[in-house]
């Protein structure tokens, strides 16, 4: 039996800790999860688009909700409550992951439309699950085997809170578990996440809910430990939303050479990925379709057997890695101008050997409209004299871009690029980056635009 209490413990410390990092990496970039539940309710997804407009509300709220989780699992709050709730989501979670691991692009489903009407759609499948956001990509098979493990973790936990092993911690217990679950949280933010920010954060929030503890003695005591904790996370999740996550892992980042994450494998004398394709062709003699690869395919297309014994079904069919390899960070950054040409090269040779530029970046024009523009004009005009290149970049087609100019004063061009893209280079709408050299020096949301005497200074 004291082995059991001493398991449900460690389960707890592990689970819970677990938890506090993975929400409160989520919570540093709570628009970038928001994207990934966009991604889930598409129609070819999981089919909720009645969802889409309640995103943002949803990604706060589970990121909170996990950081508080872990928390009230490490300290002993709460347990039936808390353990149930983590065993819930946990089963959602799993269930989510092997849902998402077992996605087949090339099939199709049927959906029933807006005007009520069954129509077939291809299936939308999400590539990776953002549990540990940018910071650790996991693919859907290793997230489900993550969240399979961490099911198997809670079982016990469930257990011992339904027995009543688990309680409110004593001072010698909370010290060890409390001091445990900081050296575990140092060390995956320190060895996997490069951020040592998890630690201090974890920290704060169990001083919090244990000096909470120490004053109150009601019946809601640990309820009122429940709300200084959502404070901490509330407060925090209110920095990164109104301004910029506070640790980047995108190939945008502070730092990052968008000139070197774009180059290819061959360009880097790294070794590609290689891939083909499934081409069908029928056996004349068994009338079976038979596939074969089309680097299979090049070697024998002009041998006798196989032109008098197979006809052509199909060049269509699924794409198959062949092998791993080195794939550019960055692979679908484009400026396109009025006349539809790609000038990303004209730019980046020119942060490259003349100067600094600025990039204005707005994922959504119409609703990102107006917001610190005039902060924005009055440092472009500032930066151009000086030399300095500036440009807009926005989702919208080149004569919505020249309206907003006209509009807005803009002294700066606008281009089109990919809105996708601009998600990934900036989490506000809108949003400034500064580069030279093709490196990224600083970004800012359009409430932090500085002046151009605080960068040159």
């Amino acid at each position: 039996m004291q082995f059991f209490r001493g398991l449900v413990q460690l389960c707890r410390l592990l689970v819970g800790s677990l938890f506090i990092v993975s929400g409160l990496i989520k919570s540093n970039d709570a628009m970038g999860f928001m994207y990934k539940l966009e991604e889930y309710f598409e129609p070819g997804a999981l089919n909720l688009p009645g969802l889409e407009e309640y995103a943002l509300s949803l990604s706060v709220l589970i990121c909170i909700g996990e950081i508080l989780l872990g928390v009230a699992m490490v300290i002993g709050a709460l347990p039936k409550l808390t353990a149930t709730l983590t065993g819930v989501l946990m089963a959602f979670f799993t269930w989510l992951t092997w849902y998402t691991a077992n996605c087949d692009p090339f099939a199709t489903k049927m959906i029933v439309d807006a005007t009520g009407a069954s129509v077939e759609i291809a299936n939308q499948c999400v590539l990776a699950c953002g549990c540990f956001g940018n910071a650790i990509p996991l693919t859907p098979y290793e997230s489900f085997i993550k969240d399979l493990v961490l099911s198997v973790l809670t079982v016990p936990i469930l257990i011992g809170a339904f027995n009543g092993w688990t309680r409110l911690n004593e001072k010698r217990e909370g010290l060890v578990l409390i001091t445990g679950s900081l050296v575990v949280i140092y060390a995956f933010g320190a060895g996997m996440l490069q951020w040592n920010f998890p630690v201090l954060f974890a920290a704060i929030s169990y001083a919090v809910a244990e000096g909470l503890k120490v004053r109150f003695s009601s019946k809601y005591r640990e309820w009122i430990m429940a709300a200084g904790v959502i404070v901490v996370c509330g407060f925090f999740q209110y920095y990164t939303l109104n301004h910029l996550p506070i640790k980047d892992y995108r190939p945008y980042a502070v730092g990052e050479s968008i000139i070197e994450n774009r180059k290819t494998a061959e360009e880097l004398g790294k070794e590609a990925p290689q891939y083909a394709t499934e081409y069908t062709f029928k056996n004349l003699e068994t009338k079976e379709d038979t596939i074969i690869l089309s680097t299979d395919w090049i070697k024998i297309y002009n041998e006798p057997w196989f032109k008098e014994g197979f006809e052509t079904v199909s060049f269509e069919g699924d794409e198959v890695k062949l092998s791993e390899g080195y794939e550019p960070l960055i692979m679908d950054f484009q400026i396109v101008d009025g006349n539809g040409e790609d000038v990303v090269d004209d730019i980046l040779q020119f942060s490259l050997l003349q100067g600094d530029v600025l990039i204005h970046v707005s994922k959504d024009l119409d609703a990102g409209a107006g917001l610190g523009q005039e902060a924005l004009n009055m440092l472009a005009t500032q930066a151009m004299k000086e030399g300095w290149k500036v440009i807009g970049l926005t989702n919208a087609p080149f004569d919505q871009n020249e309206s907003y100019r006209t509009e807005f004063n803009a002294p700066y061009p606008f281009y089109t690029c990919d809105q996708t893209e601009l998600k990934i280079i900036v989490r506000s709408n809108p949003g400034l980056v500064w580069m030279r050299d093709g490196i990224i020096q600083e970004k800012w949301s359009w409430r932090d635009v500085p002046t151009f005497d605080t960068l040159v200074d």
